[in-house]
């Protein structure tokens, strides 16, 4: 006998229901904290959407205190973490996220513009190149591609054309981690990084300025 409409109503509704549960680890976590999870997490985007961030991460980092792995409060967190400028927390989050959720463009979307937030730009275009491989939406693949043109642009105008793509991969990670232990309030862990550059190239202009802050933070340098 065939169904009705308010039964295949209702049919679809229950379908999406169990699809975004096992998003959320059920069949893998008590189906109590699954649920709460995910209440959790639909009451931090409406948090998020009222412009309350605080009350959005608490409820977020909530969710996650329930189901770690549970991909979609990982990915928001990331994104919200990215939104407020905190990028270092931001990308060890969304890295997270796009272990778990492999095959979701987003995820590694959001990587990407967490690495590029953070001046790694040869690991952000590896980035955006895999999200172009999971096969995103058209408006997605449009924000890519200009933002990988975006890059290129920014890597063509940079000094020291004569090193090798993995020699300046190399380089923008040391001076990434330079950067940071210094701005943190750890020179001399950021000394060893400046190392690793200076190795690499000697007279890049950004090398040679971190060279002269750490001399200024380290008087026994």
């Amino acid at each position: 006998m065939p169904r009705t409409r308010k039964e295949k109503e209702r049919a679809q509704k229950l379908w999406e229901e169990r699809r975004e549960l096992l998003r959320f680890g059920y069949g893998k976590v008590a189906e109590f904290l699954v649920r709460n999870a995910r209440q959790a997490y639909r009451q931090a985007l409406q948090a998020w959407a009222k412009g309350d961030l605080k009350a959005a991460e608490q409820l977020l980092r909530s969710a996650l205190e329930k189901v770690p792995d549970a991909p979609d409060p990982l990915l928001a967190l990331g994104q919200l973490l990215l939104k407020q400028g905190r990028t270092e927390e931001a990308l060890g989050i969304l890295s997270n996220a796009r272990e778990i959720d492999r095959d979701n463009p987003q995820a590694h979307y959001w990587f990407a513009r967490a690495l590029e937030a953070t001046g790694r730009l040869r690991r952000a275009v590896e980035a955006y190149e895999q999200t172009l491989r999971q096969n995103p939406p058209s408006d997605l693949i449009q924000e890519v591609r200009q933002r990988l043109q975006a890059i290129q642009e920014t890597l063509s105008q940079q000094p020291s054309p004569t090193l090798s793509d993995e020699q300046a991969k190399a380089l923008e990670e040391a001076l990434h981690w330079a950067k940071f232990y210094l701005e943190i309030g750890f020179p001399r862990r950021a000394r060893e990084y400046l190392l690793q550059a200076q190795a690499i190239a000697p007279e890049h202009p950004q090398v040679q300025d971190l060279a002269n802050r750490l001399k200024a933070a380290l008087p026994d340098w």
